[in-house]
């Protein structure tokens, strides 16, 4: 039943106006990805800067962990809406293509993953500055997290050297 609406899903994304103009455009399709990939860039290195700190690492120690993590959030959710925007005017434009994809379905999936436990368990340590207090589960927390989002950048990045189909 899922793979049923996904399917659909993917037919519709195919037949989209911007599916269309980005499939026929010479220049769309890289003009969008850049700013998907700059705003990836700012998403990881807002995550990798978050992480590392959890871990130990000692980037800007004269703050917070809290305040670091406020004050990059922002920033976050904005690299996060334009990372959406542009992976679904990406997607669509192969959208049919991509359902048989298995590495967009790590991707898909990795990145469901990462955004659930970004919003929850990783955003509630970050701010409440637990790295010193639960040393341990902050380690925890920020290696799932690298390692969720280290799965959306393989999967995304291994969906143009995957041309057979997995039904």
């Amino acid at each position: 039943m899922f793979k049923h609406i996904l399917y659909m899903f993917c037919m519709w994304s195919d037949k989209t106006p911007i599916a269309e103009a980005i499939r026929t455009s010479q220049w769309l399709f890289p003009c969008v990805e850049i700013f998907h990939l700059l705003s990836l860039s700012i998403l990881g290195g807002i995550m990798l800067l978050i992480n590392l700190r959890l871990l130990g690492v000692p980037f800007f120690v004269e703050e917070q962990l809290s305040v670091l993590a406020r004050s990059t959030w922002k920033p976050l959710l904005a690299s996060i809406a334009v990372v959406l925007a542009s992976g679904y005017a990406l997607f669509s434009s192969e959208a049919m293509k991509d359902f048989f994809n298995w590495g967009f379905r790590v991707k898909m999936g990795s990145l469901l993953l990462a955004l659930i436990f970004t919003f929850t368990i990783h955003r509630r340590i970050a701010l409440s500055g637990d790295e010193t207090r639960s040393p341990l589960w902050s380690k925890v927390a920020a290696v799932v997290s690298l390692l969720l989002w280290l799965c959306v950048g393989l999967g995304g990045r291994s969906i143009g050297y995957i041309t057979g189909a997995t039904s």
